[in-house]
C-alpha cells in the first residue's frame, strides 16, 4: 500500500468514526422518542379500551333503563285502563317493588258517606287494614291527605318482637287536589335509607293509580247506567206492546167472546135435556179456540228479554198468529187483511216476541192510515239470503219530508193520538237482529214498510 492509499484509508475511518460520533446522539434521541410514541400509544390503546368498556356499561346501563322504563309504562298503563280492582293493585305492586322492598300493600279509599277506608283488593292482610283504621283514628291520614306529602312510620309491633326494623309507608292517592285514599305499603326498608327520589316516584305511582281507581269507578258507573238503559228500553218496549193491546182490546174480547157464547148455549141446551149431535167434538174445537187465543195473547204480552236471543223464528207462523189477534177488530173497522206467504220459507233468528210486536205495530199504523177502510197486503218472500217481509196499505200515505223522520223517537204523524215510540222502536228491533227496515210512500196512494232480516244459519 502507497504512502498516498494508506492516508486516504486512515482520512476515511477517521471520517466514519466522527459520523458515527456526531450521528449518534440523533439515533439516541429517536430510539427515546419510538419508546415514548410506544408508551403514549399503549397509554391511548388503555384509555380507548377504558372508554370502551364504560361505554358497553352505559350501553347496557341504558338498554337496563329502557326496558324499565318499558316496564314501567305497560303496568301505568294496566293502572289506568284496568276495569277491575285486583288488577290495579297488582300491577301498583310491581311497580312499587322496583323503587322499595314490599312485604304487602293496598290501596284504601274512603267510603262516601261514613268517612271510612275500605281496601280495594280484598287480598291485602288483615294487618294493612288495622293499620289503615289505626293512623285514620291517630289523625295521621289526615294530615298525609291535607299536606300531601308521604310519611314513614314505624312498625312497632314487628320492632317490639324483633330486633330487625320494619316500616309502614303512607301515600295520599290525590285526584284534581281531592283526596280519595291512601297507599300503604309494609317494607322491610330501613327509615334512613329512603331517598327523595324513592318518596317522588312512589308519589307518582299513587297518582297514577288515582286516575286508574277514577277510570274504575268510571267504569262502574257507565255499566250501571247501561243496564239501567237496557231495563228502561225493555220496559218501554212493553208498554208500547201493553198499548198496541190496549187499543186492541174491543177486538180480543170479541174473539174470546165468541167462542164463550158458543160454549154456553150449548151448556144450556144440555142442561134443558135437549139432545146435541157431536156435542163433544164441538166443545172440544171452542175451547181450543179459546186456549189458542189466550195463548197467542199471553205469549205476545209477556216481558221478553232486553237481550235478542238467537233462535230459529218462522215468520210466517208469527205474522199469521198476529194477523188472527187483530182480524176482527179490522173487520170492524172496514180493512181488509191479505196474505201472501211464500211457502217453504226459511226461518230467521231472533226473538219471535219483538219480531211480532214490529209487525202489530206496522199493522196498527194501517189500520190508523185508513179511517175510512181499506186493504193491508202482507206478503213474505226469500230475496238472497234475507227474508223479505211487507206491509202495504191503501191509506192515506207519508209527506216525502216526513219520512226520513218517522223512525225518530216521539215523532208522531198522528198527533195527538201517537206517543211517537211505534216506529223507533220497530227500527230498534230490526236492528237488534240484524235486519234492516224501509218505507216507501205516496200522498194518496199509501204507504209501504220493507223488512229485511237474514235467514238463520244455526249458533251465531
Amino acid at each position: 500500500m502507497t504512502i498516498t492509499s494508506a492516508m486516504e484509508h486512515g482520512t476515511k475511518r477517521k471520517n466514519r468514526t466522527q459520523l458515527l460520533e456526531e450521528g449518534l446522539p440523533q439515533f439516541e434521541q429517536f430510539i427515546e422518542s419510538r419508546e415514548n410514541y410506544i408508551k403514549a400509544l399503549e397509554k391511548t390503546i388503555d384509555v380507548l379500551r377504558a372508554e370502551n368498556v364504560q361505554f358497553t356499561q352505559n350501553n347496557l346501563a341504558i338498554r337496563s333503563s329502557i326496558d324499565e322504563l318499558v316496564a314501567t309504562q305497560r303496568l301505568s298503563n294496566i293502572i289506568s285502563t284496568a276495569t277491575e280492582p285486583e288488577l290495579i293493585v297488582s300491577a301498583l305492586i310491581e311497580l312499587t317493588r322496583q323503587v322499595i322492598p314490599v312485604l304487602d300493600c293496598n290501596i284504601f279509599l274512603f267510603h262516601t258517606t261514613s268517612g271510612k277506608l275500605l281496601p280495594l283488593s280484598s287480598k291485602g292482610a288483615p294487618r294493612l287494614q288495622a293499620e289503615a283504621e289505626h293512623q285514620l283514628e291517630a289523625g295521621i291520614v289526615d294530615w298525609v291527605i291535607a299536606e300531601k306529602k308521604t310519611v314513614i312510620i314505624p312498625d312497632l309491633e314487628h320492632m317490639l318482637a324483633k330486633s330487625s326494623a320494619r316500616n309502614f309507608v303512607i301515600v295520599p292517592l290525590i285526584l284534581r287536589s281531592q283526596g280519595i285514599g291512601i297507599f300503604i305499603i309494609h317494607t322491610e326498608k330501613p327509615q334512613q335509607e329512603f331517598s327523595n327520589q324513592d318518596i317522588q316516584l312512589l308519589s307518582v305511582l299513587a297518582n297514577q293509580t288515582a286516575v286508574g281507581v277514577e277510570n274504575w269507578r268510571t267504569y262502574k258507573q257507565l255499566l250501571k247506567a247501561n243496564e239501567e238503559l237496557k231495563a228502561s228500553q225493555a220496559q218501554m218496549v212493553q208498554a208500547a206492546k201493553l198499548a198496541a193491546i190496549g187499543e186492541l182490546a174491543a177486538g180480543i174480547a170479541h174473539e174470546i167472546k165468541n167462542p164463550l157464547q158458543v160454549l154456553m148455549l150449548h151448556l144450556e141446551l144440555v142442561q134443558a135435556g135437549r139432545p146435541l149431535p157431536n156435542w163433544i167434538e164441538m166443545f172440544s174445537k171452542q175451547l181450543k179456540r179459546l186456549s189458542d187465543i189466550t195463548l197467542r195473547l199471553m205469549n205476545f204480552s209477556r216481558n221478553a228479554s232486553e237481550e235478542v236471543t238467537a233462535e230459529p223464528i218462522d215468520v210466517n207462523r208469527a205474522i199469521e198468529d198476529i194477523v188472527m189477534m187483530v182480524q176482527h177488530e179490522f173487520e170492524g173497522n172496514g180493512i181488509d187483511i191479505e196474505q201472501s206467504l211464500a211457502q217453504d220459507l226459511p226461518p230467521v233468528g231472533g226473538n219471535g216476541n219483538y219480531l211480532q210486536q214490529v209487525f202489530l205495530n206496522l199493522l196498527i199504523n194501517a189500520r190508523d192510515a185508513m179511517p175510512k177502510g181499506g186493504t193491508v197486503a202482507v206478503s213474505t218472500s226469500l230475496t238472497g239470503f234475507h227474508v223479505c217481509i211487507r206491509f202495504t196499505d191503501t191509506g192515506t200515505g207519508i209527506a216525502k219530508d216526513l219520512q226520513e223522520k218517522i223512525f225518530k223517537p216521539f215523532f208522531s204523524t198522528k198527533g195527538d193520538k201517537g206517543t211517537g215510540l211505534g216506529l223507533a222502536i220497530c227500527s230498534k228491533i230490526i236492528a237488534q237482529h240484524k235486519g234492516d227496515i224501509r218505507v216507501e210512500s205516496e200522498i194518496g196512494k199509501g204507504t209501504t214498510f220493507t223488512i229485511f232480516l237474514p235467514v238463520w244459519r244455526g249458533t251465531r
